[in-house]
């Protein structure tokens, strides 16, 4: 039972994973210097977004654990 919910989980941060990543796009800010005539470009993403990819490892972990512990076996007296 445990592996199935370990392959649940590694299955569903994979998937959502994937479909996050091309969903955001991140904020553009562009800053020109006049006397020199360049554009600094720089991006950043909103703070979900870097919530959601921690959740996501946690997730990953949790499964790879659950798919690889060993059951434990009961002795009864």
């Amino acid at each position: 039972m445990k592996c199935a919910i370990g392959i649940v989980l590694i299955a569903q941060a994979l998937l959502t994973y994937l479909t996050i990543k091309p969903a955001y796009t991140p904020y553009t800010v562009r800053i020109l210097d006049r006397n020199t005539g360049v554009m600094k470009v720089s991006y950043s993403f909103p703070l979900t977004y870097w919530l959601m990819f921690i959740g996501l490892g946690i997730m990953f972990l949790v499964g790879t654990y659950l798919v690889f512990a060993k059951e434990k076996k009961q002795i009864f007296n």
